[in-house]
């Protein structure tokens, strides 16, 4: 295998001359990658089944942030399948960008029929599927290009958003929600399906974006170079510290008593609480678009430049220590590890079993049920990771993605 210096610009792969795998299959699985994909997918647990069984400080520590490490994670699993650091080209390229076309196309479905299942979730795989069908024009990007656009998109686009609300959908009961498959029976439900998925709904599209291109970055920058795990730890403080810490100034600036008054002029004597009560439980994905200086706050789901770049922070530091800690204590997090290696299995099956349990009446959220929603998918996941490998639904994208791809490039 050819030697390249770490602190060289990403390379390109010669054209291989024999027909590649899927890129991702052939590369050497990075533990901590693992660990950080199940820590995220464990905190989506913790959003979902948590809200009574621990206290509202806690879970806010999860919300949001746990959804923006599985979408950052999404961009280096797409960077680590079109090459790492050795980015494909030719026939091997565009079989890349086929596939993920195709998980794409398989994540949407997924999603839309998922949105339909009685529960209180509200699922993020189809901003994903869009996400990865965005992916495809910068899939060959170096990673300085991608992390300098995700820059620019993490501070244009929430003025963009705030704008477009405020001109087309300026009610605040408009926000959140997603695209489920019953939207696509009706014209109407589908037009308002799809403005929730890129303007307004609980994972706009629109401010999500940097979120995928920061992962791709990673991906290509190289995780698996021996300083990773430090330098990615202290630079995801450091955009923490921005991010946080910015909102944090600009609000005792004055925004917050200006807010704070706002909120009083329809609810006398509360605004100081509501707006604590925000900074909790986040917005329903976006900010409202009724005063400019909304965008200062770093709510979790508020889709302002100070949340994307801090908990893109969040999420870069998580991915270092991840891979600090999978490298010093790769027992003690095999279990967790497990589940990351068969996320969607896990994601997709958590929403089931609350729908199930909704359905049936049982549904309480009590502490017994929330230690359960936790322990039963590490359980699962080792049980599987030992028996079989890679979850049923990994396996069912791999095998799809891979036979398409292969057979339209191979016609070509």
């Amino acid at each position: 295998m050819p030697r390249y210096r770490y602190d060289e610009p990403p390379t390109r792969a010669p054209e291989p001359t024999v027909p590649p795998g899927l890129g991702g299959d052939v590369l050497p699985r990075l533990t901590g990658i693992d660990l950080a994909r199940g820590l995220a997918v464990l905190g989506m647990i913790v959003v979902h089944t948590g809200m009574f069984a621990v206290s509202p400080d806690v879970n806010a520590l999860f919300s949001g942030r746990s959804s923006i490490l599985f979408a950052v994670l999404a961009g280096v699993s797409l960077a680590l399948l079109s090459g790492g650091q050795r980015i494909h080209v030719g026939t091997r390229l565009r079989r890349d960008r086929v596939s993920i076309a195709v998980r794409g196309g398989m994540l949407l479905v997924l999603g839309m029929l998922l949105a339909v299942v009685p529960s209180h979730v509200l699922v993020i795989l189809i901003t994903y599927a869009v996400l990865f069908l965005l992916a495809l024009p910068v899939l060959a990007w170096s990673w300085r290009r991608l992390a300098g656009t995700a820059l620019a998109w993490a501070l244009v686009a929430p003025v963009i958003s705030f704008v477009l609300r405020g001109a087309i959908l300026p009610e605040t009961d408009t926000l959140g929600g997603t695209l489920t498959a019953l939207d696509l029976l009706d014209p109407g439900s589908l037009v308002a399906g799809l403005r929730m998925t890129f303007i307004d709904g609980t994972y706009p599209v629109l401010t999500w974006v940097p979120f995928l291109l920061l992962g791709l970055a990673l991906g290509r920058w190289g995780l698996d170079r021996r300083d990773a795990g430090w330098k990615l730890f202290l630079a995801g403080a450091a955009l923490a510290t921005i991010g946080y810490g910015g909102s944090a100034l600009a609000l005792t600036a004055g925004a917050r008593d200006a807010l704070i008054a706002a909120m009083e002029e329809t609810s006398p004597g509360m605004g100081a609480g509501m707006l604590d009560e925000l900074a909790r439980t986040g917005f329903p994905g976006a900010v409202y678009a009724t005063d400019w200086r909304w965008l200062l706050v770093d709510d979790p789901h508020s889709g302002t430049s100070f949340e994307i770049v801090g908990s893109g922070g969040v999420a870069v530091l998580l991915i270092g220590a991840s891979l600090l800690v999978a490298r010093w204590l790769p027992r003690v997090v095999a279990p967790i590890a497990a589940v990351g290696r068969m996320p969607l299995t896990i994601y997709v099956g958590h929403i089931l079993a609350i729908g199930l349990l909704m359905v049936l009446g049982v549904l309480t959220l009590d502490m017994t049920q929330f230690a359960l929603f936790l322990i039963v998918p590490v359980v699962v996941a080792v049980a599987w990771s030992r028996w079989a490998g890679r979850g049923p639904l990994e396996r069912m994208m791999t095998a799809g993605s891979r036979a398409i791809a292969g057979r339209i490039t191979d016609n070509r």
